[in-house]
């Protein structure tokens, strides 16, 4: 659903400049990839990216069997290994 998307100027700009560096890049490969306000599947929904969005990195995690990135200040995306490509910077 196009409504529920998460506008890519909606991703704050100050992510980079609050002390976090950019450590890579994540490249959505697939549809629907939920955003969420913490690196868990139990975090606030913000709504959904699809392919072929790119984001900033700052952050990496794992939990509940997947790697998390954290594109913004409180905006986390998930990979299950097919879901997103991550290129280190």
């Amino acid at each position: 659903m196009a409504e529920n998307l998460v506008k890519d100027e909606e991703l704050s700009e100050v992510a980079g400049g609050a002390g976090y560096k950019v450590i890579g890049t994540a490249k959505v490969i697939t549809t629907n990839l939920n955003i969420r306000s913490g690196p868990s599947k139990y975090s606030d929904y913000l709504g959904q990216t699809n392919a072929p969005a790119q984001y900033d990195v700052y952050e990496i995690t794992q939990n509940e069997g997947y790697i998390w990135y954290k594109i913004d200040v409180s905006k986390w995306i998930a990979n299950d290994g097919t879901w997103v490509q991550f290129i280190a910077r």
